[in-house]
């Protein structure tokens, strides 16, 4: 453990001593077809408010979120499968033995 320890401190210090290389700028950055940045607020001002279901879900009240989130839970809490398809897995696995 020790000695790994040691090489990879040796091999990060001798990483740490390399000049990099200057590269040439990217064929797209050189023909100025390259994206251009342009400031958040503008692109937020366009989009306008959102009108999907998850920003709707996100901007309920927390306790209409949390009697929702009970609601999911009283649901999960049924069993699985049916009476009946439990008395055919059982058959079946008794079958098997």
């Amino acid at each position: 453990m020790r000695r790994s320890f040691s090489s990879f401190l040796l091999c990060a210090a001798l990483a740490a001593c390399v000049n990099s290389p200057d590269l040439p700028p990217a064929d797209r950055q050189a023909r100025g077809d390259a994206p251009r940045l342009v400031p958040i607020s503008g692109l937020l001002a366009q989009a306008g408010p959102p009108t999907d279901a998850t920003a709707l879900r996100l901007s309920a009240t927390p306790q209409t979120r949390a009697a929702n989130l009970r609601a999911r839970a009283a649901a999960l809490r049924g069993p699985v499968i049916g009476q009946g398809e439990r008395a055919r897995l059982l058959g079946s696995a008794s079958r098997i033995r």
